[in-house]
């Protein structure tokens, strides 16, 4: 990379930390996703495309494997999460498709925890697309809705309404029940089911911060 270029990796990973260290969090998770955790089995989280930089620090140094976009802004991407301890696999919907699909669903029958923005990378907004279906549909492994909400953010008037965390926030991330592919389920079925699920851990996740009184664990 370019002296320009490193220098925007380290402003970007610098943020994500200042962000991170200086945010007060409040999760709340399903007792189905408490179980998989504590036995630190692969999952597949899925969260939408406008909410994920707080989400890169939550589970940063987790070796979770990330689909990105073949952009130069995912070569940005991809190095920041790097430093973070994520793994990339590069590729999206409109360029190297087919060859990111395949990569990320031969990360998840590996054991590793994958993540996607199911309605990246260009909407429509909250519109989850097959990918992630098809994945946990030939691993087997089960899919997170995750939702995240920030009391203070910008929001860029982009497809994402993407938000970019203020320092010294408080923030919830929620953790919906799991959902299972099977090999017979229909895919646009599942879509829709996977849709609602995320958008029920983001309002429950608003629904916290809303509160003046937190009543959501301090751990994951």
């Amino acid at each position: 990379m370019k002296i320009l270029d490193n220098f925007l990796v380290r402003l970007g990973f610098f943020y994500i930390c200042a962000v991170g260290k200086t945010t007060s969090v409040c999760f709340d998770s399903s007792v189905e996703y408490k179980a998989i955790k504590e036995k630190k089995l692969p999952v597949i989280y899925a969260c939408w495309h406008g909410k994920q930089i707080f989400l890169i620090w939550v589970h940063r140094n987790e070796n979770v494997h990330a689909l990105v976009s073949k952009s130069k802004d995912g070569e940005y991407i991809a190095a920041i999460i790097r430093k973070l301890g994520f793994n990339s696999v590069r590729g999206s919907s409109s360029r190297g498709g087919y060859e990111a699909l395949s990569g990320m669903i031969e990360m998840a029958k590996s054991g590793v925890s994958i993540v996607f923005t199911p309605d990246g990378p260009r909407g429509p907004l909250h519109t989850v697309h097959p990918g992630v279906i098809i994945t946990a549909q030939k691993s087997g492994l089960p899919v997170i809705p995750v939702g995240c909400a920030l009391k203070k953010r910008y929001v860029v008037r982009n497809w994402d309404e993407f938000d970019i965390p203020f320092l010294f926030n408080k923030a919830a991330v929620c953790y919906g029940k799991p959902l299972y592919v099977n090999s017979g389920d229909a895919i646009e079925l599942k879509t829709k089911e996977l849709e609602k699920a995320i958008n029920l851990a983001t309002a429950r996740a608003e629904g916290l911060l809303s509160r003046k009184k937190s009543v959501c664990s301090g751990e994951i």
